[in-house]
């Protein structure tokens, strides 16, 4: 378990290091996200165990089990972990896609060829190669992406092997909405084609549309035509009534008109994912019908082929949008759809969302104090975080706040700045051995081999077609991939290029923003905002 450094003593310059005990206090601005918007400008966060046990101003006396517990502080403001509900982390391996036209709606661009060779390709081939460390160094390296950005709460991986049809999702080190790791929390469903049907809508989503224990994220109307419209209406009952409950949950709806937006206010909410659907579609859903309907708004950063890195980059796409609609939401709206409206969407909100006793541990802290609480989160990088708990645990850190020489950690740079990671698991966990930067380098160089990891992929399964090695499920191109370790569809070397490896945060990324004012698909007002 990672070290804090700790205050200690008439000397705030002497530092002492201590192990994280059963109950540590964390002292700093603490924005709680609860109901009522609570702010404590000097406060504290007493935690015991995986819990919060208390929260209240710092200069009141704490419970006399906490009277000698070690006090961090943070210098900073303490947040509930960043909650998201849409990305598909299998992908967030890939680099930012060079996308060339204005694409309708999903289908078109997922059969586009240049999505073949620049996407879905080069992902199947890290995710499903039998004979190296790919899939693992996937896995490591999506989530500490999460990780740097504030993220604890995501949509999660699934792994399985190629020798047999098992797929189950992946326990790591951040949340994950569809394998809960607490069985009083509803374990969600996520679908990403849209009904062909009627038929298909009752039977896949009918089963659940009043089962609070499966809420249900779907991908529905993506993009802008009439197709895409049309989609929606498929969950239309043949009585006229919407087959929309509060357990459903839509991803995008960028194609709604306000009628059918109407028919959202009978649903759990919207999640938005701005940026994506500026780069592939030219337009984004319009959430000022969405805010007028009562609809609750989450965020989400999509993905790495054309979204944000992580949700700190989205709250900027998202402020920008909202200016140029008019400041529809406001600075705690967009706070509140990272963290506390997310987790009242899946029905996790009794335990993490929100800072108060007795919430699980899930904590971001950012470096500064000054201005409003809320527009101090959406202007912060990664540069800013000080440390991401999860269930009382720091995660990431700075090396001021945890101690590098904690064995077990990973020392790493963040914005010329020393962080340490604490990615240790249990022995017989799969990433067990595989520390950030060896997934870093596997990717490195599987990037720049592409061609060559083609032009063996099919000879590799064939040898290890008995072995049931690792591999990360693509949850938008399983059957593309299937086809390739099957041998039904051939791949060369001739169907993709030598790729190299995004950086991991923004603020490392030197050409991250150049890369997307260079997409034809990006409004003008937005090009500027960024």
């Amino acid at each position: 378990m990672a070290w804090f450094r700790v205050e200690t003593g008439e000397d705030q310059s002497r530092r002492a290091l201590v192990n994280v005990p059963s109950r540590l206090i964390l002292r700093g601005r603490v924005v709680t996200m609860d109901e009522a918007a609570t702010v404590i400008e000097d406060g504290v966060v007493a935690i015991e165990e995986d819990k919060i046990v208390y929260v209240g101003q710092g200069d009141q006396p704490l419970a006399p089990s906490f009277a000698n517990g070690p006090v961090v502080e943070t210098g900073g403001t303490i947040y509930p972990g960043l909650f998201e509900l849409h990305n598909h982390p299998a992908y967030n391996a890939i680099p930012l896609w060079s996308i060339s036209t204005r694409f309708p709606d999903r289908r078109v661009w997922r059969g586009a060829a240049d999505y073949r060779r620049h996407v879905s390709s080069p992902a199947a081939l890290l995710t499903h190669d039998p004979t190296s460390e790919n899939a693992k160094a996937v896995v490591r390296f999506v989530e500490c992406r999460a990780l740097l950005g504030g993220v604890t709460t995501t949509q999660g991986l699934s792994l399985g092997t190629t020798a047999s049809a098992t797929v189950e999702q992946y326990r790591g080190l951040v949340r994950n909405t569809e394998l809960p790791d607490n069985p009083a929390w509803p374990t969600a469903v996520d679908q990403i084609n849209d009904f062909e049907s009627q038929a298909e809508a009752a039977k896949k989503y009918g089963t659940i549309l009043n089962d609070s224990s499966h809420p249900f994220l779907m991908h529905v109307s993506e993009g802008t035509d009439d197709a895409a419209l049309r989609a929606f209406d498929y969950l239309k009952r043949p009585d006229g009534c919407w087959l929309v409950g509060r357990n459903f949950i839509g991803i995008h709806c960028t194609a709604l008109d306000k009628s059918r937006i109407q028919a959202m206010r009978a649903s759990g909410g919207l999640v938005w994912s701005p940026l994506s659907n500026f780069l592939l579609y030219g337009a984004t859903t319009d959430i000022s019908e969405f805010t007028n309907a009562g609809v609750p708004l989450a965020l989400g950063s999509d993905w790495a082929p054309s979204g944000t890195k992580n949700l700190l980059g989205e709250l900027k796409v998202a402020k920008a949008a909202s200016k140029q609609l008019g400041a529809i939401l406001s600075d705690l709206d967009l706070v509140r759809s990272v963290t506390s409206t997310p987790a009242n969407m899946v029905g996790w909100a009794n335990s993490l969302g929100s800072i108060g006793a007795g919430k699980t541990a899930d904590l971001l802290i950012v470096d500064t104090l000054d201005g409003d609480p809320y527009a101090n989160l959406i202007s912060a990088t990664e540069k800013d975080l000080v440390a991401v708990l999860i269930g009382g645990r720091p995660r990431a850190g700075r090396a001021s706040i945890l101690d590098p020489r904690t064995p077990g950690v990973e020392r790493i740079h963040v914005a010329s700045q020393d962080m340490v990671l604490d990615l240790t698991v249990s022995p017989t966990h799969p990433l067990a051995n595989m520390t950030l930067a060896e997934a870093t380098r596997t990717l490195s160089y599987s990037l720049e081999h592409l061609p060559e990891a083609a032009s063996e992929f099919s000879e590799k399964h064939a040898l290890f077609a008995t072995a049931q090695p690792l591999f990360v499920h693509l949850d938008m191109d399983e059957g593309y991939a299937a086809e390739l370790v099957a041998g039904s569809r051939p791949i060369g070397p001739g169907d993709v290029d030598p790729m190299e490896l995004d950086p991991i945060t923004s603020i490392d990324d030197s050409t991250f923003r150049q890369r997307i004012w260079a997409n034809p698909n990006l409004p003008e007002w937005l090009r500027a905002a960024l």
